[in-house]
């Protein structure tokens, strides 16, 4: 079965990260319906937060992995040795977030009874991740989608039952989220089949981690901050109704993961196995990738322009009508995201680490001396035009990075 389904690797792919970003859409929507304002406002930062974690787990886990898999000789061990240390770091995480919940302290004193389902909900989001790319690294398309099918289900029923049950508090929500992750861990379980092969090996994959992860783990830092500076800063500044249209925007755009993901989960490993053999032949393939992409990311964005103010009331109610401008904004920067993915590619490809770093240094710096101004002056509009600009100055100091390197994507 699984070599037939090998066959079909590249509309598999697209099929897998359509359901993953689909499933993760349709929760959103239900619970911003299902949920107080107050308690989506609190569930959508909790998810901030573990977007934070996990990017930070995976700047010394899979992102290494992701680039280092093609030239390991031993990889049955290595790929062990990753998934004990995802587990480890994944526990210490998760740890710290129930331990500052339940901490006498009156900042953390309305989320106490937070901190075991929150914990739930955290080890599932986290292995989740590492498996699937994991999966996608090994190229296991097909494990990947039957994994994220297991997740679908899952979260389906889980979140079908909140929708019907409109009288469930915020922590039996976000209980029956993380065990709706139950069945997707079983199954990532099954596929990795984890050992203890090769522990003699462990002490060399660690200062390889430790070596390309160090860049990498600040760089997640700083990008989760310059991504979200705007983000926060409105919730500060404007509200929690400007917060709550802002992340709800956001959420929309999340559909375009079916392509954004691909580029980095496969698209990435694909362009460093090729970069092993020839730089061109990996600056053709990304060419090639991005060409097939742009017809239909471009389609889905012009869409989104033109019918903002009813696909904003279609996913919020009629209350967020006036924010219809928000989608226009973030139809723009996501066209801005998507040109620059190949750049972003390459960068990651050629282990750029401390240039891909101080692209995220300089749109943090650049949210912080200007986030209060363009909120004062221009409110939420100010925040997206924020977001849009910080994008430009990445995507301009790769690309002369890149040129630097005569490595220029669109040759």
């Amino acid at each position: 079965m699984f070599s037939l389904l090998q066959k079909y690797k590249t509309p598999l792919l697209l099929s897998d990260q359509a359901i993953f970003s689909g499933t993760s859409f349709l929760v959103t929507i239900l619970l911003a319906r299902s949920l107080s304002v107050v308690d989506f406002g609190v569930y959508a930062g909790l998810i901030l937060i573990l977007y934070l974690i996990t990017s930070l787990i995976s700047a010394f886990v899979v992102q290494p992995l992701q680039v280092s898999l093609p030239s390991v000789e031993n990889k049955p061990a290595y790929l062990s040795f990753t998934f004990w240390i995802q587990l480890i770091s994944c526990a210490f995480f998760v740890g710290l977030i129930a331990l500052m919940l339940i901490l006498p302290f009156e900042i953390f004193a309305p989320f106490a009874k937070l901190a075991l389902p929150s914990a739930v909900l955290s080890v599932g989001f986290i292995m989740h991740d590492y498996f699937r790319k994991r999966l996608l690294a090994e190229d296991r398309v097909p494990a990947t989608l039957i994994s994220d099918v297991v997740l679908m289900i899952g979260h389906g029923i889980a979140i079908g039952f909140i929708f019907i049950n409109q009288t469930l508090s915020l922590p039996q929500v976000i209980a029956l989220l993380g065990f709706g992750y139950l069945p997707s861990l079983m199954a990532g379980i099954v596929f990795v089949a984890p050992s203890f092969k090769g522990l003699t090996n462990w002490i060399e994959y660690s200062k390889l981690h430790l070596h390309q992860g160090k860049w990498l783990f600040y760089s997640a830092l700083v990008q989760w901050w310059a991504g979200n500076l705007f983000v926060v800063a409105s919730g500060f500044f404007l509200g929690s109704a400007a917060l709550g249209a802002l992340r709800l925007v956001q959420s929309l755009f999340g559909v375009l993961n079916v392509l954004f993901q691909t580029f980095e989960n496969y698209v990435l490993p694909q362009t460093a196995k090729r970069m092993h053999q020839s730089a061109d032949e990996a600056r053709r393939f990304l060419k090639k990738v991005s060409g097939q992409s742009l017809l239909g990311v471009g389609v889905l964005l012009l869409m989104l322009f033109l019918f903002s103010d009813i696909i904003i009331v279609l996913a919020g109610g009629e209350q967020f009508r006036e924010y219809g401008f928000l989608v226009k904004g973030m139809s723009v920067l996501y066209a801005l995201i998507f040109a620059g993915y190949p750049i972003r590619i390459a960068i990651r490809a050629l282990v750029l680490n401390k240039i891909f770093f101080k692209g995220y240094v300089l749109t943090f710096l650049f949210g912080l001396l200007t986030s209060y101004l363009l909120l004062f002056y221009f409110n939420l509009a100010g925040a997206v035009a924020g977001l849009i600009l910080s994008q430009m100055i990445l995507l301009i100091y790769w690309q002369i990075e890149l040129q630097k390197k005569e490595f220029i994507v669109w040759k």
